[in-house]
């Protein structure tokens, strides 16, 4: 299936680790990535159109006649009453009666549509429709298939424009209340969950007139005309500008750049007025064009050719220029992050287009822009083009005022022709390049183009690489490192790479082996060759790695969750063509004229390269390509061999809803599997569409269960091997994998349940001994009791910065599952559990820390924190009843939740796992267990206004199990117990004290786990920083390594005695080179050298912040400070 609109865009085991290359979803750490400046919203572009007024515009063709909102059109199959909504990005049909994707004029409150929909009768945006379906309270949620009547809001209301003009503006997050607020800290929080989906809405008149088109023939101007009065009577809040070319030199300005809802009218009459002669010098009238964006001497734009030569034109608009004549033009109003564009428009061959070759590099800064150039390069008219478009994308048009770079992209259209020249403008200029030749195809380009300037929610930062997460497989000392490339489109790109470590040193396939990672930035090296890759991947995501080892699409093997067996390589759960119990519905499809067929979804998704995106025009090859694991951690399993060839499989999970088997010696994709619920984003992401924000599938951790039985390195007899995942923000589901057999994978269970919210909380397998009769007896887990162990997720109420003033409805829980068969066996929340625990008010998003202090295998005591700062300890009890199993509270509030006025500095959020270690104070010479954990805003991290800190709150009771009646009257820590060491040394906690905390400086906060080792707690704080060369875009942010001294937060240094308390906190802190949010530090104990002998054979451990390792400062025989299970051995 090819695009209908030709566009040129420019834009934009072992160790596992996941990594981001480059780094606008509004909710969540994308934020870092694409971003919207908090001024961009109240900036309307800047919009030039240069239209070709040649002769050849005023020949004839035959088009469809321009549709007209004032009539009705009754001849076709849809409603005219009706609105009709799709996601995808082609045009729903309502022939044959079967498409009730609908609502009703009456449901759609979005005031933003009504120009659009008045003027060409369609309309794009962030909608949602609220509904009380499938949970009895009425909330906002996604468009709903045959939900006519529920209204539908959009997100370019927020603030302006409820239900009514007079009404509450903001969609009310709460559930079951109302559906509008006046309150904006109770606004729905858009681009997260459900409020992240964009949709097309198009009125039944227009799908009508599209049904039945009447076909007339127009000259190409008057189309123009018609199309573009259409277009301005459907948009607001945008800056207009035309330029036309001036008969046969260059262009001129015929309306100054102004608000278009104050000058409608004047612009529309502008355009209306155009003729149609002379040539064609589109270099020439770009050239023009820069001269006006500068604010320089015009040069063509002031004169009349057919005149005296002197004598400015009548339609030439005064008001563009300085003073009250042509001469020097007054640049544009452009405020701090505006966004220009050139819409330049043609349909012919440049022609009287050679005066920009001399010209053009006289521009100032010509040279700089375009890597010291000094001419046009190309041959012939127009020739100067691409160059001209390049250097408006490439220079500041307003060097005198610092730190706000401004530059303007070129948008092409060409009009009844395919010009290659305006394709190259537009890839290096940073705009889009698109075919128009009738009403329909023009109205959409122009639409497109406009959408794209209104859009407030894309702003590159820098490429860069940030690293998600580090997990070592036994034995080996090879690292499988994933990365992402973040794009303003629905697919992003990802991969997985293959490395080794050496001598502390994170090294390449080069022969002899070169440090893969640049030490000055802290990623990958340029010139890094990655296992798996021929020739140079360096930092680039999309070279090398699996993604371009993929299998070729008739042999590659995808499963899905289709039929009724767990067996996922049977016909009815594998994704073929031969498949024919997979229909249209299953992939979210209508059968729509325009939409996909079922044959090239199914394409697609085995690896087709049905939309050409290598741009080789051959949309039958291969489709090298692996979507982005943006925060999903992949795990490694070894299934034996030998230490030379270990036979190992890394399982990665990416968000286009592939969950990935990689063998992990050559690369090559054993099998993936998609479940059934994210089959119908499969179309979305084929189209890859403009995006505002991130598209989620399968994100959440990996997390492997080998059960070798008998203990002999090998998976085999009665041994097992499941991989257990989460969704995290695609979804609510769990999913556990038989993979025993790495070719043939089984599905066990998927599993949600009420109260899931978005499933974030890494899986903890353990054993748990209950008398219960719920652990599964096929297989049997009576003996074993083995459970998963989760955190019920994440409530996305939380993505709005207020603290919720009532109950989270989702999230708000901690559950075991049966490993087996995915049934709850116990639970701990507020209202249908089996510990019943009215504090348990906030969603835990983080993994439960689950300890076995006796080392029997089995689970004694539980850990967890939750987005409303508290942190919860539990009991757990043997051989007893499942409502007598646990016992447990909060022990400590560090946040907003249960405290009384709290503000915004005091709304600390936990999003990681609480670490736990046992120390012994020498001066209370007693034990206690250390329960550490950082605070930070994770779903905001540009949201510095808490007060955030490291705290290690001193557990006392070490060993002692607790009754529930001691929870009940437990005496809760709260922030103001806990000494603060920051700018502190030698430090002495006091029997009054509760523990430790450090103030991180200003503007920091700590977004992942600690780690605690030797007496030593080492953790990350994160700072987002604006770039400083333009306030319009940030960088990835900063992170800081602090180590220090599990008894009283003390730097780890030999002085302290001497040290003068203001150095501490340098002497805590080292700088890393990374930006983004780094992992929790984590240390490696590589393996000796085959012929290694003594000592050799235990290499000093390692510690490593995502790439970036250091030395840790400890021998291969640190004191075990940390207890933690996380299996069933």
């Amino acid at each position: 299936m090819k695009a209908h609109i030709t566009r040129y865009l420019a834009v934009g085991a072992s160790i596992l680790i996941t990594a981001t290359v480059a780094a606008p979803a509004f909710a969540d750490d994308t934020e870092l990535l694409l971003v919207a400046p908090a001024n961009s919203a109240a900036t309307p572009p800047n919009i030039l159109f240069i239209l070709d007024t040649s002769g050849s515009m005023g020949d004839p063709v035959n088009t469809t006649e321009p549709y007209d909102s004032t009539r009705t059109y009754s001849g076709g199959s849809c409603d005219t009453n009706k609105l009709y909504w799709t996601k995808l990005d082609v045009e729903p049909t309502c022939a044959g009666g079967g498409n009730t994707q609908f609502i009703d004029d009456a449901a759609f409150v979005c005031e933003d549509a009504k120009l659009r929909m008045s003027g060409i009768g369609a309309y794009t945006g962030v909608l949602v429709q609220y509904s009380s379906s499938g949970t009895g309270s009425a909330h906002w949620q996604n468009l709903e298939i045959g939900n006519a009547s529920d209204i539908v809001e959009c997100e370019n209301d927020s603030g302006e424009h409820g239900s009514s003009s007079s009404g509450p503006a903001y969609a009310n997050s709460a559930s079951g209340t109302t559906a509008f607020t006046a309150d904006p800290n109770l606004e729905l929080a858009w681009g997260s969950g459900d409020a992240a989906q964009a949709y097309t809405i198009y009125d039944g008149n227009y799908l009508n007139w599209k049904e039945n088109p009447v076909t007339v023939s127009m000259a190409k101007m008057d189309i123009l005309k018609a199309v573009t009065r259409n277009l301005m009577n459907a948009i607001e809040d945008v800056n207009v500008g035309i330029m036309r070319f001036n008969d046969s030199e260059g262009g001129r300005i015929i309306h100054d750049i102004s608000d278009l809802n104050t000058d409608r009218a004047a612009i529309i009459a502008e355009i209306q007025a155009l003729p149609a002669n002379g040539r064609t010098p589109l270099a020439e009238a770009l050239y023009e064009s820069a001269l006006y964006w500068r604010g320089m001497s015009a040069n063509y734009g002031n004169f009349s050719v057919n005149g005296s030569g002197v004598q400015a034109p009548a339609d030439v608009d005064a008001g563009a220029f300085v003073g009250s004549t042509p001469g020097t033009y007054d640049q544009p109003t452009m405020p701090s992050c505006t966004r220009n564009f050139n819409v330049l428009l043609t349909d012919g061959q440049p022609v009287n287009d050679s005066g920009a070759q001399a010209l053009a590099p006289l521009l100032p800064g010509y040279g700089a822009a375009l890597g010291g150039a000094t001419t046009c390069d190309g041959t012939g008219d127009g020739r100067c083009l691409d160059d001209i478009g390049e250097y408006l994308y490439e220079t500041d048009l307003t060097p005198s005022v610092p730190a706000d770079f401004q530059t303007v992209t070129t948008h092409t259209i060409g009009f009844a022709i395919n010009l290659p020249i305006l394709a190259e403008t537009a890839a290096a200029s940073g705009g889009e390049y698109y075919l128009a030749d009738d009403v329909e195809t023009l109205t959409t380009a122009l639409m497109r183009i406009v959408e794209i300037a209104l859009d407030k929610g894309l702003s590159f930062a820098a490429p860069t690489a940030a690293v998600n997460t580090f997990n070592r497989t036994q034995n080996f000392n090879d690292l499988y490192i994933s990365t992402f490339l973040p794009d303003a489109r629905v697919h992003w790109a990802g991969n997985l790479k293959k490395y080794t470590i050496e001598d502390g040193v994170i090294k390449d396939a080069r022969s002899p082996a070169q440090p893969a990672v640049d030490s000055v930035t802290g990623f990958f090296d340029d010139n890094a060759v990655s296992y798996w890759t021929v020739g140079t991947d360096g930092a680039d995501v999309k070279k090398g790695g699996a993604a371009n080892a993929l299998p070729d699409p008739d042999d590659r093997r995808i499963f899905t969750n289709h039929g009724f067996s767990n067996d996922l390589t049977i016909g009815s759960n594998t994704i073929s063509q031969s498949n024919t119990s997979l229909t249209l519905a299953d992939f979210g499809l209508t059968g729509a004229a325009n939409e996909p067929t079922l044959a090239e979804i199914i394409d697609w998704t085995l690896g087709v390269d049905v939309m050409d995106v290598d741009e080789d025009t051959d949309d039958e090859d291969e489709r090298l390509q692996m979507g982005d694991p943006l925060h999903s951690q992949p795990a490694a399993v070894v299934y034996g061999s030998s230490a030379s060839t270990p036979d190992v499989v890394v399982f990665t999970a990416t968000n286009d809803g592939y969950f990935h088997a990689v063998d992990g010696q050559t690369g090559k994709e054993l099998w993936a599997f998609i479940p059934k619920q994210l089959l119908q984003d499969l179309p979305d992401l084929m189209l890859d569409s403009v995006s505002t924000y991130k598209h989620y599938g399968i994100d959440g951790d990996i997390v492997p269960v080998v059960a070798d039985l008998n203990d002999n390195g090998v998976i085999d007899g009665n041994d097992f091997v499941h991989v257990i995942f989460g969704m995290r923000r695609g979804g609510n589901t769990l999913f556990s994998l038989d993979v025993t057999d790495k070719d043939n994978p089984k599905l066990n269970w998927a599993k949600s349940y009420p109260e899931f919210g978005e499933t974030w909380s890494r899986p903890v397998v353990a054993r748990v001994d209950m008398n219960s009769s719920a652990f599964s007896t096929s297989p049997d887990n009576t003996s074993l009791k083995a459970v998963v162990v989760v955190g019920e997720g994440y409530d996305n109420v939380h993505d709005t910065a207020a603290l919720p003033a009532t109950d989270d409805n989702l999230g708000a829980g901690i559950s075991m599952l049966d490993l087996f068969s995915g049934d709850r066996i116990w639970r701990a929340g507020r209202s249908n559990a089996d510990l019943t625990l009215s504090t348990m008010t906030r969603s835990f998003p983080s993994a439960v820390r689950v300890i076995d202090f006796t080392g029997d295998g089995f689970a004694d005591r539980m850990y967890a924190v939750d987005v409303g700062g508290q942190l919860f300890r539990f009991d757990v009890h043997r051989n007893e009843l499942a409502a007598d199993t646990v016992t447990g509270g909060v022990i400590a509030r560090f946040g907003g939740e249960g405290v009384a006025s709290a503000g915004a500095t005091d709304t600390r959020r936990f999003y990681s796992a609480p670490d736990v270690s046992i120390f012994t104070d020498p001066v209370l010479n007693r034990r206690f267990l250390a329960i550490g954990m950082g605070s930070g805003y994770r779903a905001h991290p540009l949201d510095t206004r808490a007060a955030d800190a490291y705290y290690s709150l001193r557990d006392p009771h070490v060993f002692a199990k607790l009754d529930q009646n001691a929870y009940n009257n437990y005496d809760i820590a709260y922030d103001s117990d806990m000494r603060e060491v920051s700018g502190q040394v030698n430090t002495v906690i006091g029997p009054n004290d509760r523990g430790w905390k450090f103030s991180v400086p200003a503007g920091q906060m700590i977004l992942s786990a600690s780690t605690t080792f030797d007496n030593s707690v080492f953790f990350i704080s994160f700072s987002p920083e604006v770039n400083q060369q333009s306030a319009c875009q940030v960088v990835p942010g900063k992170n800081f390594l602090y180590q220090v001294n599990v008894e009283n937060g003390d730097p780890i240094a030999n002085n302290l005695d001497t040290m003068d308390p203001n150095d501490s906190n340098d002497a805590r802190v080292t700088n890393l080179a990374q930006g983004g949010i780094a992992p929790t530090p984590a240390f490696l104990f590589p393996s000796g050298d085959s012929n290694c002998s003594g000592a050799d054979c235990a290499p000093p451990p390692i510690g490593c912040v995502g790439v970036e390792c250091f030395d840790p400062g400890f021998a291969n025989n640190p004191v075990r400070t940390l207890w933690t299970q996380d299996g069933i051995e």
